[in-house]
């Protein structure tokens, strides 16, 4: 199974945000310590399989992935996922994979992750919605200090970071702001 690991000194026994970046070929989560967001763990798992057996096998490994960050006395306090692209190709696709972690996530914690659209990411991690990859990179470099060579990765971090709440700038406080609207979760909301 390929999977990388980026292990940025998170100690399991820290309570952590957590950001999935939703991918049907590299399926990206990073923990981040609540304490220090310089304190994470990412992984980008990538899948062998196709169709039904690469969603089971998506959420086998995310099931087995929180079960290892959830060790007596810690606990994820909080998850961010990246949002799909409506008029993409694969949206469909991307629908049942969100729906496969949306399931997961609530089967176990009960948790209605805030879902965040690729374009307030960029935002929230370049200062701009149309970044591009490298640009997105480089930024969260310059002005996190973490460093990916993989977008995936990147974007799990980011997503983590935002639902963390730690906002370095007034665009990125302004975005954690906006993101606090219930509207981005699934939440039962009261009539």
């Amino acid at each position: 199974m390929p999977m990388k690991h980026i292990d940025g000194g998170l100690s399991r026994k820290d309570d952590m945000y957590v950001g999935i970046d939703q991918s049907l070929t590299a399926f990206a989560l990073t923990a981040l310590s609540e304490n220090n967001p310089l304190e994470f763990m990412t992984w980008v798992y990538k899948s062998p399989y196709f169709g039904i057996e690469r969603l089971v096998d998506i959420k086998s490994w995310l099931s087995d992935t929180l079960d290892y960050l959830e060790v007596e006395g810690s606990e994820i306090l909080d998850v961010a996922i990246e949002g799909s692209v409506l008029q993409s190709p694969s949206a469909l696709k991307l629908g049942e994979l969100a729906a496969i972690v949306k399931l997961e996530l609530f089967e176990r914690e009960r948790t209605f992750p805030l879902q965040v659209s690729p374009m307030t990411l960029k935002k929230f991690a370049a200062g701009k919605g149309n970044a591009k990859k490298q640009e997105m990179l480089l930024q969260m470099y310059k002005r996190w200090g973490v460093e990916f060579n993989d977008d995936n990765a990147a974007d799990s971090y980011a997503l983590a970071r935002l639902v963390s709440g730690t906002g370095i700038n007034k665009v990125e406080q302004d975005i954690i702001k906006q993101m606090a609207d219930p509207k981005y979760r699934d939440e039962p909301r009261l009539a």
